[in-house]
């Protein structure tokens, strides 16, 4: 064979091979190179990932106009694409102020204690172990992660000892959640549609709901943050043109000089100098810092912009501005029941722990006994609401010791709480206290003499010196 067929059979050799049914086959000729997108299993069937063509993503500079753009590509009538918004969400998620509230938001579910019981509520210590591990723990942060995305696919890949050791995420700008497929190239109308044979029973498929029924399912809370995390972004580069500009002073060098090269020696001077710099000039040279009185108060309009839009981005996220910034003695520092901030917390918390839980019964449970896993009938995934509990127990002990104090004060007043109603209000059994019935004068007198008799018997003899 000539050089030339050589050549264009490597290069055939570094594409995916296409079979018939339309998605690529997972090992061409020997000696070929597979590409594979974002990891996770090799088999097609099990990671739509490798259905994917091996085309970059480009990424672009924001404004709020492409930020509506965004929405308007997604409602498109004929042909929505959501290519435009995971784009910008892919940027939003850079702001560190974003990402660590996305994290806080995340860590409440992911740290909470869960199990898997009957309805009974006996709980299985067998499928406990076989759930607590790394991939779970991983099914669960991407499932958290259409919270803000809008949606999101997993590929659960090879099973290997009784896990999914491979379990990865197929990148969304390729997925369309209008026609439930995954295409080869952006913008592409066909894919492989995920809840069909043969990828359906190795894809769980998280979506979220759309609040103005214009799609398949929501935009996510990335949509609602990014018109701030445009602003701070912008913000940041405004605030370092002003630093360079207004708070850092001008060098200017005078110099009589008219020699270029006597000229550049003192230039060099100027513009090297940093933590310790010098120059040698002449007497008729003269190097001069000049300040603008505008940096001393010019900062703080940046300051307060940046400062709004983050809180604004704390409201949609932890339910409050102050959940992610409050300091001790300061709102949001306790856990008490009145407290705003906790309040807000535990609600998020609540809500997204619910929303796992329809996507591990729903969805993975039954995947997993399809693809061969020996879970029981009859146990679901739960969270622990210990916190709960205990909280609710807090709030039925200050209510039966307000029901209690009344009581006392009945008393004291010669009146006598019902038994029966302070059961009913309070769940505690009581009875009344039976009153020991009145010794008769004859039994007074005899109880005299044996208190007396006791008396003598156990005195204690006393001495004289």
């Amino acid at each position: 064979m000539s050089r030339k067929g050589n050549r264009l059979r490597n290069i055939k050799n570094q594409i995916p091979a296409f079979s018939a049914s339309g998605y690529p086959t997972v090992y061409g000729a020997p000696g070929s190179v597979q590409v594979r997108q974002g990891g996770g299993a090799v088999d097609v069937k099990q990671n739509l990932s490798n259905y994917i063509a091996p085309v970059q993503l480009q990424r672009l500079r924001h404004d709020v106009q492409m930020w509506r753009q965004a929405v308007g590509e997604a409602e498109n009538a004929w042909y929505p694409h959501r290519v435009r918004m995971q784009r910008m969400y892919i940027d939003t998620i850079l702001n560190g102020h974003v990402y660590s509230l996305m994290e806080r938001r995340k860590d409440l579910t992911m740290l909470r204690q869960w199990t898997f019981k009957d309805a009974k509520g006996n709980e299985s210590e067998e499928l406990n172990a076989m759930f607590a591990q790394e991939w779970f723990d991983n099914f669960i942060a991407y499932s958290l992660d259409a919270i803000f995305f809008g949606y999101s696919l997993i590929s659960l890949g090879d099973i290997e000892n009784d896990s999914f050791p491979n379990l990865s995420l197929i990148r969304r700008w390729n997925v369309s959640p209008e026609r439930m497929n995954v295409t080869q190239l952006v913008y592409s109308i066909g894919g492989a549609n995920f809840n069909e044979d043969p990828y359906k029973d190795w894809h769980i498929w998280v979506p979220t709901v759309n609040e103005n029924g214009t799609g398949a399912c929501g935009y996510g809370l990335f949509y609602k943050i990014a018109l701030y995390e445009i602003f701070l972004r912008n913000t940041l580069g405004y605030n370092g043109d002003f630093v360079e500009l207004f708070a850092m002073p001008y060098r200017v060098g005078k110099t009589t000089k008219t020699n270029e090269d006597e000229r550049a020696e003192l230039e060099s001077a100027i513009q090297n100098m940093g933590s310790a710099g010098w120059a040698i000039v002449d007497p008729q040279d003269e190097i001069e810092f000049l300040e603008n009185n505008m940096a001393g108060t010019g900062y703080t309009a940046y300051e307060s912009l940046e400062d709004r839009c983050q809180k604004i981005v704390s409201k949609l996220v932890l339910g409050h501005s102050d959940a992610m910034d409050s300091t001790p003695g300061k709102l949001g520092a306790t856990d008490g029941d009145d407290n705003p901030v906790a309040k807000a917390l535990r609600d998020k918390q609540t809500k997204d722990g619910r929303f796992i839980e329809r996507i591990v019964n729903g969805q993975l449970v039954p995947k997993m006994k399809l693809n061969g896993f020996r879970i029981p009938d009859g146990y679901s995934f739960a969270f622990k609401n210990d916190e709960e509990k205990e909280e609710l127990r807090e709030r039925e002990d200050k209510s039966n010791l307000a029901t209690a104090q009344i009581a006392q004060t009945m008393k004291n007043a010669g009146l006598k709480m019902d038994a029966a109603y302070f059961t009913e209000r309070t769940g505690i059994p009581a009875e009344a206290i039976e009153a020991p019935e009145p010794l008769a004068p004859e039994d007074k007198a005899q109880l005299g003499k044996v208190s007396n008799m006791l008396h003598s018997l156990y005195a204690q003899p006393t001495t004289t010196e």
